[in-house]
């Protein structure tokens, strides 16, 4: 298997993925990243960063490491200014492929990690507030790739029917199996009628500590949903855990041991997040 296993990884991509340099321990820097996924023969990597916009220093990455994309992003945490529009039309006109709404900031990531005071997009009447329409207004205007984050199923809704109005075509559910973001497999058959993408993580949803589902749930979720809508990702980066590229491998061999075809794996790891980036 480990044959077919590093011949599937070339031309895949990573949408998520975690390096040095950040606030927090990280496994790699980001031009070890680099070259540890060129190597394995991967086309392109997003690193996600939840505190600074990542797009500049893509830009270096990638004047070092030839052969491979590297994509970067902002993250509308506090430490960006939050909702910030200004923010995101700066990291757009630096060339961001992705941007994500508040992740460890929003409301609900801080409520079930029993903390206070966070980033709700939502006014009073449950209409986005009017910078997140500036927000999405930026975003479908450079139709890059607009990500959920750590919201709550009530904020996606509300963010995916308007973005859908604004015509961005470009929509993942990030990590719908993490517990802090779970969506139950009948509400992502609901939001999959608006054409998103589901990221399906390995780190967000086995090695997330004691509340990390099993594989199989991860494996339910593609077969119920579907690979169409399916965009494999690591979420790694983490000390201690797997590399990112070690770990796509271990995503691609379990898919195999559940019988996937090397097409429908391949639709998952390199069509569909290609066609997100490109």
């Amino acid at each position: 298997m480990e044959g077919i296993v590093n011949e599937l990884i070339k031309g895949s991509y990573d949408l998520h993925v975690h390096s040095f340099p950040d606030i927090v321990p990280r496994k790699l820097n980001d031009i070890e990243l680099a070259l540890e996924a060129k190597e394995a023969g991967m086309q392109g990597i997003l690193i996600k960063n939840h505190h600074v916009d990542t797009t500049s220093r893509t830009y270096l990455v990638k004047q070092i490491i030839k052969g491979i994309e590297i994509f970067g992003g902002i993250t509308l945490n506090k430490s960006v200014g939050g909702l910030n529009p200004d923010a995101v039309d700066i990291s757009l006109k630096l060339g961001a492929k992705e941007i994500w709404m508040p992740t460890i900031d929003s409301l609900n990531h801080k409520s079930k990690t029993k903390k206070k005071s966070g980033i709700y997009i939502l006014d009073e009447k449950d209409k986005l507030k009017k910078e997140v329409y500036e927000i999405l207004e930026n975003i479908s205007k450079h139709q890059v790739i607009l990500g959920t984050g750590h919201l709550s199923l009530k904020e996606i809704f509300a963010l995916i029917k308007n973005a859908k109005e604004m015509k961005i075509e470009k929509i993942i559910i990030t990590h719908p199996e993490f517990w802090i973001t779970f969506v139950p497999i009948e509400i992502q058959l609901e939001l999959s009628k608006y054409g998103v993408f589901f990221e399906r993580c390995y780190y967000s949803s086995t090695l997330s500590g004691d509340k990390r589902v099993d594989f199989k749930w991860v494996i339910e979720c593609i077969r119920k949903v579907g690979p169409d809508s399916t965009i494999i990702s690591t979420d790694l980066g983490q000390k201690g855990n797997p590399s990112p590229v070690e770990g796509m491998k271990i995503i691609i061999s379990e898919l195999l041991k559940n019988n996937f075809s090397e097409s429908e794996i391949r639709k998952m790891i390199s069509d569909n997040p290609k066609s997100l980036v490109m």
